[in-house]
């Protein structure tokens, strides 16, 4: 995971940011992910949990597209970040993970031409 903050790029999609980074394999999945929420701005974690499973949801929904765009021989490092300030629903958040998703693809082909 520091390699990811130390090298990885960012993609934002309101209310979450990526950071993500192409690593050598770490087992079968062509991905590992990590999820984060605030606990200043949410202090209760029940609020923290609820977020965090909106995100796994939207996650497994959506990755399959992101995923394909992952050369072979590689992983890509994920760490999904919420940044906003109100509790989200799920349909908010499904919104912001398509438009993360896209945009981190579009920065993955890019570093990859670069």
């Amino acid at each position: 995971m520091d390699r990811v903050f130390s090298e990885g790029h960012t993609a934002k999609g309101f209310p979450l940011i990526a950071r993500f980074a192409l690593t050598p394999p770490d087992g079968p999945a062509p991905s590992r992910v990590a999820f984060t929420v605030s606990k200043r701005r949410f202090k209760r974690a029940v609020d923290r949990n609820k977020i965090k499973r909106l995100m796994r949801e939207a996650w497994r929904q959506h990755r399959a597209a992101f995923e394909a765009e992952i050369p072979a021989g590689h992983q890509c490092a994920v760490v999904l970040i919420f940044v906003g300030k109100d509790l989200p629903t799920l349909s908010n958040m499904e919104r912001g993970m398509v438009k993360l998703l896209n945009r981190m693809a579009q920065a993955g082909a890019a570093t990859e031409q670069g």
